[in-house]
Order: C-alpha cells, then structure tokens, then sequence
C-alpha cells in the first residue's frame, strides 16, 4: 500500500514538473505542489483492556479418591451424578482378601504360640515326661504334615477342575447360555479353592518349622550337658519368637486398615467412576473422583501473549448458551506453570468464580471476557497513525506530527495499548495533530498541506 501510494506521488511530481515546463510562463506558486495529508489530532479517552477466551464450568476441588488396599469390586451402589454425603459407599470389595489375611494372621499366632512353647521348653528342666511330651508333639506334627500335603494333592485336583468348569463357563456366558450371576459363582468357587491352598499352604509351611522347632527343643532337652550350646539353642529361638510376633504384628495391622469398601470423603456429587464391577483393584489406584456441586468455577487456558496484566481479582464478564442472562465473576486463580496445548502452544490455567446460584453447572461452556485495565485518560491517535522501522536492531515506533507552519516532525513514540482502530500513545500531548496515513515517501522537516479530520471516537472497550 505504501509503495503504491509514493509511486501515485511520483506522477503528480512528474506532471506537476511537465506542466512547468511548459507553462513557464505562468510558474504555479510552491504552495501549490505540497502534498495533501489528512491530519487527526491526538486525544484522550477511556480505553478498556480486555481478552476473551472460552471456558469449561467444573468443580473448585475435585477429590480424587484411592483404593487403600488390594480387592476385587463387588458392587457400585451409586451411580455418576448421584448426591452423596460424607461417609456414603461409594465401592464395595469382595471380602476374600480381608478372609485370607484373617486365615494367615490365625495360622501367624499358632506359629507365634509354638516358637513360645519351645522357647519355654529349652529354658525349663528337662524330664522323662518331657521328653515323652515332646516326642508326641513330633509324632502330632508329622502326621499333620501328612494330612496337609495330602490335603494340597487334592486341592490341586480339585482347582484344575474349578478353571476347566470356569473355562467352560467363559464360552457358555460369550454364548448367553448362562448369566452373570452364574458366571461369577464359577469364578468364585476357583478364588474359594485358591485361598483354601494357600491357607493349607501357610498351615504346612508353619507345621514343618513347629516339627523342626519340636526336634531341637527334643535334641536339647536329651543333651543340656553344654551350656554353650544350650545358649545358642535358646538365643535362636528367641529369634523366631519375635519374627513370628512381628508377623502377628503386621497382619494385625493390614487387618485394621483393610477397608471392605470405599467411601465418600465429602457430601458433594459423585463426579467420575473409575472402576466397575468384578474388576481387581490396586492397592493406590484411584477409584473415583467426587465434588461440590456449590462450589462450581469456570476454567479456562490463556495464551502466553495474552497474560500480561492479568491478575487475579479482574473482573469477568460471563456469557453462556445456555442463559441470557450476563454473569460477573473474577479471576481467583492463576495456575504458576504454563502447559501445552493441543496446538502445541504455550497456554495458562486460569479459574473465574461464579455468582450463587447461577444457572451454570459442571460440563456447560462459557464466553468470558476479562477486563486487565481501565485507562480512563489514554492519549490515543488512528493505529494508521504510526509507522515503525528497526534501530540496531530493534523495532521502534514514530508519528509525523504537523506543525503550526505544516511542516512535519517526525518523532519516537510508544505504543502502549492496541485496540480496535486506535492504539494508546505516550510521546504526544493532547490536541498535537498527527499525519492519519503517512507514507514512507515523507520525511522529517517536509512541508504538507495539511487536511484536518474530524474525528469523534467513542470510548475503546
């Protein structure tokens, strides 16, 4: 456009110097071949920085809610979206697990109660009955031993079985021969069969070290003639003592803490489910997330050229589909770390309030327009008004201002502000007359015909 606008100039110059040649007779005064610029004089006025941007309604704090230890879903009683109160169930677990640690802490406290008995036999005087005594236990033991790996012979067996008729049933309940219900009994009875061998497992695993236990208290009590010895047997013994009470301990403890169900942390809205029934769940793994539905904001993400001046506190306007109504809010939050965006463009989390009661709920989109400032005495002139050119390097700004006589001035300014057809400028005072559309063709010190331009604007939002 620039380049345009000088080469149209160009011409006029060229005819202008024709016509003198021609008629150099009659020389036209110099006035009358200045170029004509139209002139905006600089004024103040109220100039409302703001960004728009799109925003999500969502929850203030979303809570997020964890399995505290390892279980299998039996059942969701309540639903997303569903009102809860504090304490509600949210997740019920199948209570396997919890029979299991029960199962090993009984079998953890006969271990505890045997490694005590022969701790109390290497430090008590030995006798006939005794050793009679002791040598029962080990018949007792042994034969337990027996049972027990018969006992897992058949479990085996008997789980083989259970994963063939769970096997069988998978294919029948993908036909729709069976139910859901009778599905899960297949799978049950293989989980009930499971526990059943790793329960006779434990129960082998602490006969064997109560048989071991029963011959060294049986040794010792035959030969208490070394006391060295004896020491060693007793101080021994003393460890499985407490490595038996330790492990009495921690399934005492996992006991305690076992929860058979997860509930809700707050009274609030059931926001998100992240399990469903009959799924195994990890220890840590979150379960679900619940919120306040009266405790709603607007998130939104801004551009990083757009974040200078926010702050938190600004005044927003809100507009929804879903209501004619405009809201106002502020700005509450700004998140201290960009993020990047689908566009792979830096962007800011940002989170505006919303009045009580307003019709807006969780999941609507909003229009938000934040106000950043109010600059109710801005000097601003026709964002045509200025030109820029590179000063070592950088870019830097400039005006032509026309004087009394109609030369022109040229001079540094600084654009403050750029909205709509107008920029806010420091470097001029209020009524200094501004060339509207200079061209690169005009020069500091050059004559023009001044054009004055009224112009009436109203206030910059």
């Amino acid at each position: 456009m620039k380049k345009k606008i000088a080469i149209i100039i160009g011409v006029i110059v060229v005819g202008v110097a024709g016509v003198g040649v021609v008629t150099s007779m009659n020389k036209p005064k110099a006035e009358n071949m200045l170029i004509s610029a139209e002139v905006t004089p600089a004024t103040t006025q109220t100039m409302v920085t703001t960004i728009d941007a799109d925003g999500t309604v969502a929850f203030r704090d979303k809570i997020s809610v964890y399995a505290k230890n390892t279980g299998k879903v039996s059942n969701i009683p309540v639903n997303e979206g569903d009102s809860v109160n504090q304490g509600d169930v949210l997740i019920n677990y199948d209570k396997s697990a919890l029979e299991t640690l029960e199962r090993q802490l009984a079998d953890a406290k006969l271990s505890l109660k045997s490694a005590n008995l022969a701790l109390e036999g290497l430090m008590l005087p030995t006798d006939e009955s005794q050793l009679k005594q002791l040598e029962a236990q080990i018949s007792q033991s042994e034969k337990a031993i027996l049972d027990l790996e018969n006992n897992l012979v058949q479990l085996d067996k008997d789980i083989a079985k259970a994963q063939s008729d769970l096997d069988g049933a998978n294919v029948l309940y993908s036909q729709g021969a069976i139910s859901q219900t009778e599905y899960n009994n297949f799978q049950t009875a293989l989980t009930n069969l499971q526990n059943q061998k790793t329960s006779s497992q434990n129960s082998l695993d602490a006969t064997k070290k109560q048989l071991e236990a029963n011959k060294a208290q049986y040794d010792s009590a035959k030969d208490k003639n070394s006391d060295a010895s004896m020491k060693n047997k007793i101080d021994s013994q003393k460890v499985m003592v407490e490595q038996a009470q330790l492990r009495v301990n921690q399934l005492t403890e996992d006991i305690r803490d076992f929860e058979t169900a997860t509930t809700s942390p707050i009274t609030g809205t059931l926001i998100k489910v992240y399990v469903t029934d009959g799924e195994a769940v990890a220890e840590g793994k979150i379960v679900a997330e619940v919120g306040n539905l009266n405790d709603l904001v607007i998130e939104a993400y801004i551009p990083e050229y757009d974040m200078d001046g926010l702050a938190v506190g600004q005044e927003v306007l809100i507009k929804s589909d879903t209501t004619d109504e405009e809201l106002k809010g502020q700005v509450t939050k700004i998140y201290p770390v960009a993020e990047l965006n689908k566009e792979n463009k830096n962007v800011v989390k940002v989170e505006v309030s919303i009045p009580q009661n307003s019709p807006l709920k969780a999941g609507y989109s909003a229009d938000l327009t934040i106000t950043t400032k109010v600059d109710d005495n801005a000097l601003v002139i026709p964002i045509m008004s200025y030109m820029s050119e590179k000063v070592d390097g950088k870019n830097s700004e400039y005006v032509f201002v026309v004087k009394e006589d109609g030369t022109l001035e040229k001079r540094n300014v600084k654009i403050k502000n750029i909205k709509n057809s107008v920029a806010s400028v420091e470097g001029l005072t209020e009524g200094e007359k501004v060339v509207s559309s200079p061209t690169e063709a005009m020069t500091d010190g050059m004559k023009i015909n001044p054009v004055d331009q009224t112009t009436q604007q109203a206030p910059v939002k």
